[in-house]
């Protein structure tokens, strides 16, 4: 009986482990970016991406045939959808690199990625510590290092998007405004 609850707890594991994947890829991508390698490098992390929500699904199928969980059905599969998510729009990032033919990145791309690779780190640790839930401080402690990140990469990303806009109008990009706020 004690295999079947913490299976769960190995399914979220492997997730945030596909996670960390895809955020060390997406940096690495990011790090060493080429245009012209972005068809490869779009499909691989894809590949990374389709595994993990191939462990969405398992989660997805084994909670429905389940009787007893470790901790609430609901929040299993919240939990295993919100790595998914992670994940997805990880891909999504590589995925726009590519339809929209970047020809190179905006300067602090490189270490944004660095930001959410050490975050998604933090995340899985979080994941790791979940089936010590009841009695674990560290699942607290690393639960806040993960927002204090998040904070840093809400922060990195408003400067971000503040560089890339400055200078616009003496660049003649005024038509393309109207375009990125209504698609924001």
């Amino acid at each position: 009986m004690a295999k079947k609850t913490n299976e769960y707890f190995l399914l979220i594991e492997q997730q945030a482990a596909i996670c960390v994947e895809a955020a060390a890829l997406l940096e690495n991508i990011l790090t060493e970016y080429s245009a012209a390698g972005m068809a490869v490098r779009r499909v691989e992390m894809h590949a990374v991406e389709r595994r993990a929500d191939g462990i969405c699904h398992d989660i997805r199928n084994r909670l429905s045939a389940a009787f007893i969980t470790p901790i609430d059905q609901e929040d299993i599969l919240h939990l295993a959808q919100l790595l998914d998510d992670v994940t997805d729009a990880l891909d999504e990032v590589a995925l726009e690199c590519y339809m929209f033919r970047l020809a190179e990145l905006p300067a602090g791309a490189p270490a944004f990625a660095g930001l959410t690779r050490r975050c998604v780190g933090k995340l899985c640790e979080a994941a790791i510590e979940l089936r010590n839930f009841r009695s674990s401080g560290r699942l607290r402690a690393l639960l806040a290092e993960v927002n204090t990140l998040e904070e840093q990469a809400d922060d990195a990303y408003a400067t971000a998007i503040h560089d890339l806009f400055a200078g616009w109008r003496t660049r003649g990009l005024e038509r393309y405004t109207t375009i990125a706020v209504s698609m924001g």
